[in-house]
């Protein structure tokens, strides 16, 4: 994805792929790995362009255990390369909207983690 806006994120987010599932307001479960992740939400690639403000279900799996939460789509952009569009693959970012703090420190905990390492 090719991004020109200034970055307005309130969550630092970092590159972990884990197990998601999503259910979508069509009633329709894509499962998927995450691309990047934050306190405040989530990247995926997936092959259904979901709707802009549209609230979805998420199961997102730290190593055998799930974050269960409701999260809203706030951007969809279609894959650039080629392969990508033939599969119909976009990026989707969502937001999450009903979370239980305990797991918004866990992904929060996780994030940092990943951060002191790189440095």
């Amino acid at each position: 994805m090719n991004w020109s806006g200034s970055e307005r994120r309130r969550f630092v987010r970092v590159k972990l792929p884990c197990k998601i599932i999503v259910y979508t307001p069509s009633e329709h479960i894509i499962t998927a790995q995450t691309k990047d992740i934050g306190a405040g939400g989530v990247r995926v690639i997936i092959e259904e362009s979901l709707d802009i403000h549209s609230m979805v279900g998420l199961e997102i799996y730290f190593r055998d255990e799930a974050i269960l939460c409701e999260g809203r789509v706030v951007w969809v952009v279609s894959q650039d390369n080629s392969e990508a569009r033939k599969k119909g693959l976009f990026d989707t970012g969502i937001e999450f909207f009903k979370i239980k703090e305990e797991d918004r420190c866990i992904i929060n905990n996780m994030v940092e983690s990943i951060c002191l390492k790189k440095k």
